[in-house]
């Protein structure tokens, strides 16, 4: 599968980013030589931001301000109402250069990116899908990256608000919606900007395995069961989490396959690596409340038996017993069984119901604080009636 990125914010510019790097490391003669990004752009209304990152090209086409002329290059300061009325004057620019671009006719799908707690991303990423799928026929997908906990503090967090009011309109027009919670994945023994850039990867790398699977060229590298662009499609439905977990194998097996130990040890394998990747899914689900589920394992080639298969299938078929499974297999990696997992058309997420129940709470409660905040600045200028002023 071959798709376009585009990032809103520091946050979705930082991810389109790393796609970027992930399409040169598949295409690099020293691994895959697979081209899986066709083009990538970064939209911002804070111009520094946009300098801050290595490997989307550097002119105005790909790295794109916005609302210069209101906010001088400087962000809009966490306001995603103020960003998305600067990109309703904006929004079709940005869509002629994704249409525009070189490669557009090779693109399977475009992947807007924001985070849901910030300003710029929040607030525009809703408005540029719209205008997407508007214009072309091709599959818009999201990805809305969840706040970390402390971040949902206070009486006015703005983070739980945007949050809130970017998945609820970015819902209405995306294809489908990835989720990824910070929270989940925070190590708190780790700086803030390694959390931000290992989790930014880690959700980046789901994707490798997934869209090589496809474009993949060489026979030797084909799958039994190939799981490209028209599979991805067909899965992918309204809120979808995403992981992947891999098992190293050990350094020498045993060639003969039908030996109890070695079947025992691939079964564990491939156990183990499902279990991996329900623990890292993006967001937390429940996979029972899941429509749609896609498996694709990636082994050596001759790892993956057909028992080994079923065995995933039922566990599968036992935790998310209302889902269409599509399941698929690529023998390309060298010494792990590496096992990625969609979930998609999610019918309940705990993580949305409680951040769209605290964004109500919040906004009920910012209307207490400005009714108290304008009666406590009355009642401070009327103990200061008698003075005289200098006008």
């Amino acid at each position: 599968m071959k798709i376009v990125v585009v990032g809103f914010g520091q946050c979705g510019c930082n991810i389109a980013d790393q796609f970027y790097a992930l399409n040169a490391h598949a295409k690099s003669l020293f691994t895959r030589r697979i081209e899986i990004l066709t083009d990538a752009f970064a939209v911002n209304t804070d111009e520094a931001d946009l300098g801050s990152f290595k490997h989307i090209p550097t002119d105005r086409h790909h790295r794109i301000v916005i609302g210069g002329v209101r906010t001088f290059g400087h962000g809009v300061g966490k306001m995603n109402v103020d960003a998305a009325k600067i990109i309703r004057e904006s929004h079709s620019a940005i869509t002629d250069n994704i249409i525009d671009s070189r490669k557009f006719h090779e693109t399977d799908a475009i992947l807007a990116i924001a985070s849901g707690g910030g300003g710029t991303g929040s607030g525009s990423i809703g408005w540029v899908v719209k205008s997407l799928k508007e214009r072309v026929e091709k599959p818009v997908y999201a990805a809305i990256v969840l706040p970390f906990g402390y971040e949902e503090n206070g009486l006015t967090s703005y983070a739980v608000t945007n949050t809130a009011t970017c998945l609820k309109t970015v819902s209405q027009y995306a294809d489908a919606v990835f989720l990824v919670d910070n929270e989940r994945f925070a190590r708190r023994d780790n700086s803030f900007s390694r959390n931000l850039y290992q989790i930014n990867q880690e959700f980046v790398n789901n994707f490798y395995d997934l869209f090589c699977a496809g474009e993949e060229k060489k026979l030797k590298y084909l799958g039994s069961k190939v799981l490209d662009a028209g599979d991805i499609k067909q899965t992918l439905d309204g809120i979808t989490s995403i992981g992947r977990g891999q098992i190293q194998l050990g350094s020498f097996r045993r060639l003969n396959k039908s030996h109890f130990r070695e079947e025992a040890r691939e079964h564990g394998s491939v156990a183990g690596a499902l279990d991996k990747a329900i623990s890292n899914l993006s967001v937390s689900v429940d996979l029972a409340e899941a429509r749609r589920i896609l498996v694709l394992l990636t082994a050596p080639r001759g790892t993956i038996t057909l028992s080994a298969i079923e065995e995933v299938a039922t566990l599968l078929q036992e935790r998310a017993p209302k889902a269409v499974v599509r399941m698929g297999d690529y023998p390309r990696r060298g010494k792990e069984v590496s096992l990625t997992l969609l979930a998609s058309g999610l019918a309940r997420v705990g993580r949305v119901e409680t951040l769209f129940s605290h964004a109500i709470e919040l906004f009920d409660k910012q209307v207490e604080i400005d009714k108290e905040t304008q009666e406590q600045v009355k009642e401070m200028h009327q103990t200061g009636d008698e003075l005289p002023t200098l006008d």
